[in-house]
């Protein structure tokens, strides 16, 4: 039987803020102070947005089975291209897009986060995908996934129009770990399309986050760790859920793992980007002291940042000419700061530790 759900009626969560959930919530906090108070430079902090944007695109393929890698999809996003030769690479093309979408939602406050947003999310993340998927647009029909029965699709409509009054509020007092968290698990219990449910989601909770006074600077790639923590992740939402939607479902035991992962997210970017500025001040320091040009030493952290860099990144790091290029990265080879592998257009520079570059004779 389908459900009664009147247009202006609004979401309301069941769950228990738990001493475990409210315990990894100010982990949360702290961790996001640490990340707001460590200084970055401008272009160091938009290089690692980048590499963001490609963990989140490739992770959240790879969640649903993608075999490409975020070294494969950061060489996709480098060539700037549209149309892909094979599902894997146009899924992860239109990932990117989609982030590109997120990011830029993030900064346009006075853009509700409402069903319009999340349709056109769904629409990027499976751009490309047949016409009978209709891309943004709700199912007309039932679906199912997994052991997991979503609702009949004439109450589609309904809770998602309740789904999105919940989400417009701003004065629910929920913190965002918890807001976000609720509608990542919400957008999947609905399941209102027939295809990009779970990309969608974890865009949402994305999207949601860095609106929030927690962005982290836009550079938690909560996908990646989603990735890393597949099978607990599957198995929250299905202790939630069940193996069909119920309406007053309790989200308490996706909310113990969601924060959890939260927090795991962002200590891995505070151990990140703190050794990020170490690096940094050691090159910085020592740079000049081993003849290198600010902008050898520019180019360097870039390719720190990878452990690795090609002519091309060179080029696009330091915005200098492909005979430029070529000539600092051979005076960074012979001063011992990289590696040289592969011929023509497979060569790749790899980084070496600045302390095995002082300890040279």
């Amino acid at each position: 039987m389908n459900q009664l759900i009147t247009n202006d009626s609004i979401f309301n969560p069941q769950y228990t803020i738990t001493p475990t959930v409210q315990a990894q919530i100010d982990e949360f906090e702290r961790n996001r102070w640490l990340i707001q108070n460590l200084l970055l430079m401008p272009q160091h902090e938009e290089w690692l947005h980048r590499d963001v944007r490609v963990s989140r695109a490739a992770s959240t393929t790879r969640i649903e089975g993608s075999a490409l890698d975020e070294v494969a999809v950061g060489r996709l996003a480098a060539r700037s291209i549209v149309r892909a030769e094979n599902e894997d690479e146009q899924d992860n093309i239109n990932a990117l897009q989609a982030y590109e979408f997120i990011d830029f939602l993030s900064d346009q406050a006075d853009i509700p986060v409402d069903e319009l947003v999340i349709r056109q999310l769904n629409r990027y993340f499976i751009a490309t995908a047949t016409s009978t998927l209709t891309p943004g647009a709700y199912r007309k029909g039932q679906n199912s996934v997994g052991g997991y029965q979503p609702p009949d699709q004439g109450d589609v409509l309904g809770l998602m129009r309740s789904f999105a009054l919940w989400l417009r509020q701003d004065d629910d007092g929920l913190h965002p770990a918890v807001k976000s968290g609720l509608a990542h698990l919400h957008l999947l219990a609905v399941h209102p399309f027939w295809d990009g449910n779970g990309r969608t989601s974890r865009g949402l909770e994305t999207l949601l986050l860095q609106r929030s006074s927690f962005d982290f600077k836009k550079l938690l790639s909560l996908e990646a760790t989603l990735l890393e923590m597949k099978d607990e992740y599957f198995l929250a939402i299905s202790r939630s859920l069940g193996n069909r939607f119920q309406d007053g479902y309790d989200a308490t035991p996706w909310l113990e793992f969601s924060t959890s992962a939260l927090v795991v997210c962002s200590r891995s970017l505070v151990e990140q980007t703190t050794a990020w500025h170490k690096k940094m001040s050691e090159l910085y320091s020592y740079g000049p002291e081993a003849g290198l040009s600010a902008r050898q030493t520019n180019g360097l952290m870039y390719a720190n940042q990878l452990g690795q860099i090609t002519r091309g990144g060179y080029m696009e790091a330091t915005g200098v000419s492909m005979a430029t290029a070529s000539r600092d990265l051979a005076d960074l080879v012979a001063k011992g700061f990289l590696t040289l592998e592969g011929k023509t257009r497979d060569r790749v520079y790899r980084t070496v530790p600045v302390e095995q570059v002082k300890a040279r004779p």
